[in-house]
């Protein structure tokens, strides 16, 4: 009995600090970080995927060990940084929808249609759809899978027990994507409307007794909604784009690959 649970203690020590990485992810990513989820359930899901990766650990049932040294304080908070840099990536792309999303609705006047979604707080109800298509297009492409792959892959290039200090700098420099990716997402409604807004505006001042107001609003909105529609399967290529520019953003931080 006494063996087990030295085997027990040993073996919930080897996985202190892969689960700290991988939890932070969790608490970060855009997928699990919703302030109405439950806090107990992301642990659960860092664990069972701590579990799935246990092939991936340089442990040994026969001769139990502690292949990552002790798992001090300074550790953890490695481990944690790690998994919150690679959450907060995903985040960014989150960001740049919301964000793209808020200055269509503004453009196409229905900015004032706000609801409260957890993960975003008060936010356009246009932010909210293309905030939802994003994780779709997510998980649709199989990015989750992805992300688990990487998970399993920087246990081995990048293996617990080392102090890192994380790329403050290099990340902060990718956060640009945010407004970068907004302006690439946003840009061909804004244009349009742009132009019906000029078009509007030369009609009031040809024809002073029209009511510019209520005119240029229906026309505003008749023509954001429609450009939406035409748009949808560019703004779809253009989220999946930054997806893509996340992971290639990744990769060689966190399994060193060029």
């Amino acid at each position: 009995m006494l063996e087990l649970g030295v085997l027990t203690l040993n073996w919930l020590q080897s996985m202190l600090l892969p689960l700290t990485r991988v939890g932070a992810f969790f608490f970060a990513a855009p997928l699990f970080s919703q302030s109405a989820g439950i806090g107990r359930i992301r642990v659960v899901y860092a664990a069972t995927l701590c579990l799935l990766m246990m092939p991936a650990f340089p442990t040994s049932l026969s001769e139990p060990t502690m292949p990552y040294g002790e798992p001090t304080l300074l550790l953890i908070l490695s481990e944690a940084l790690i998994g919150v840099s690679m959450g907060l990536v995903l985040q960014f792309v989150t960001a740049a929808v919301v964000t793209a999303g808020e200055q269509i609705s503004v453009s196409v006047g229905i900015g004032f249609a706000q609801s409260f979604d957890p993960s975003l707080g008060p936010a356009p109800v246009l932010s909210q759809f293309l905030n939802l298509l994003a994780l779709l297009i997510f998980l649709t492409a199989g990015g989750h899978t992805i992300m688990i792959a990487m998970f399993t892959e920087s246990i081995r290039s990048m293996p617990p027990g080392e102090f890192r200090l994380t790329d403050i700098p290099s990340l902060m420099e990718f956060s640009t994507i945010i407004f970068k990716g907004a302006a690439l997402l946003a840009a061909p409604l804004l244009l349009t409307l742009l132009a019906v807004n000029l078009g509007v505006g030369a009609l009031s001042r040809a024809t002073p007794s029209l009511n510019v107001f209520a005119v240029g609003f229906a026309v505003s909105l008749l023509v954001g909604f429609a450009l939406l529609f035409v748009l949808m399967p560019v703004i779809a290529e253009r989220i999946t784009e930054l997806w893509q520019q996340a992971g290639a953003y990744i990769r060689p931080r966190i399994l060193g690959e060029d």
